[in-house]
């Protein structure tokens, strides 16, 4: 109930900052009307009066030039949340940088469709290319209905990992527990695990989520998960489930000093949310006695372990720009821009192409 509450203020805050932000306009709009009463609308003016908006054509890097990709025929890129800063870090690098104002880069994308969203638009053919973790079930099975093939490129590494405060004396997670916890809600105190006695809180993400595509793949194995953590504990936003982790601490019920939220989410993009948020009072747990660390997770060691990939649709042609792009990540040029996106890279990189 306690999360609930926490949720529920922080949506009504979102809700009032939004209806401030949309009054601006129309009081700034306001303003310059009563100003000046006798000065004609942008809209009544002749039509060799209107401004003239002009279009910024950007200009190809030699990057772009090498494998053909002009401005013209550069694909449509979209992703997951992860992978938002790697379309824009590839983006910038397939064209120069533009002075005279904004960020310098004109139709640089601003944000990402996520995982659901993107795989399905790449099957309705929306778009040419998306960087998105492995697919659900869900995903798949829809692909074979539309009658798509799907072609995967693996560009990166990732791993799904298991987080919880870390004040938390527990520091490994097993397969059949999480099992457990998520779908039959048979294990319910910390004390099962190994640690102090206290409640475990599940915290889960919403079922179209990428996350929660691998949690399903990977660890519950054709379960589900069960309604009252559904209805009680969802989150729907990747950042939102590390600060249910981190913050339930802090809210628990009365008497409750050892009980603590467990949650998930993919490792990389935990280190880019602490890059730019500052680090969490939380940790990543050991599954399966294995602790996910770079070096597990591109050997494949730790058993989360997966990978983010460039995904086509099979019937596009192979000379299509989004395959050279494709092609491209996979270079070393490629990898240091997936590694330096905040993504782990499929291979070492000792120094700058």
């Amino acid at each position: 109930m306690r999360i609930r509450i926490i949720k529920l203020r922080k949506t009504v805050m979102r809700i009032t900052a939004g209806l401030v932000l949309a009054m601006i306009p129309l009081l700034i709009q306001g303003c310059t009307k009563t100003g000046n009463a006798e000065e004609p609308l942008p809209s009544q003016l002749p039509a060799a009066q209107k401004p003239v908006v002009q279009t910024v054509t950007p200009t190809p890097s030699e990057d772009a030039a090498a494998i053909g990709i002009t401005a013209e025929n550069y694909p449509r890129i979209d992703g997951s949340t992860s992978t938002l800063p790697l379309v824009q870090r590839i983006y910038k690098r397939m064209f120069l940088h533009v002075d005279g104002g904004g960020d310098g880069w004109p139709g640089l994308p601003q944000q990402a469709s996520k995982t659901m969203r993107s795989y399905e638009m790449l099957i309705a053919g929306d778009v040419d290319l998306i960087l998105v973790p492995d697919p659900s079930q869900e995903i798949r099975q829809m692909a074979e209905s539309s009658g798509t093939e799907l072609e995967y490129i693996p560009i990166g590494a990732e791993a799904l990992v298991f987080v919880t405060h870390k004040d938390n004396i527990v520091n490994n997670i097993t397969a059949s527990q999480v099992q457990r916890i998520y779908s039959d809600m048979s294990v319910t105190d910390w004390s099962e695990l190994g640690g102090q006695k206290g409640r475990i809180v599940p915290i889960c993400r919403n079922a179209d989520s990428g996350s929660q595509a691998q949690l399903e793949n990977l660890v519950l194995m054709g379960r589900t998960i069960n309604p009252a953590i559904e209805d009680n504990y969802m989150e729907r936003d990747m950042n939102g489930i590390l600060e249910m982790v981190e913050d339930y601490r802090y809210f628990a019920r009365e008497g409750e000093e050892s009980a603590y939220s467990l949650g998930y989410s993919l490792y990389y993009y935990i280190q880019i949310s602490e890059s730019v948020n500052g680090r969490r009072d939380i940790k990543a747990l050991s599954y399966n006695g294995i602790a996910p660390t770079p070096e597990t997770i591109v050997s494949k060691e730790y058993p989360l372990a997966i990978n983010y990939y460039a995904v086509v649709r099979k019937d596009l042609p192979a000379d299509h720009p989004a395959r050279k792009i494709a092609d491209w990540l996979v270079t070393t040029s490629g990898q240091w821009e997936v590694a330096i996106s905040g993504l782990g890279a499929l291979k070492t990189l000792y120094e700058s192409p």
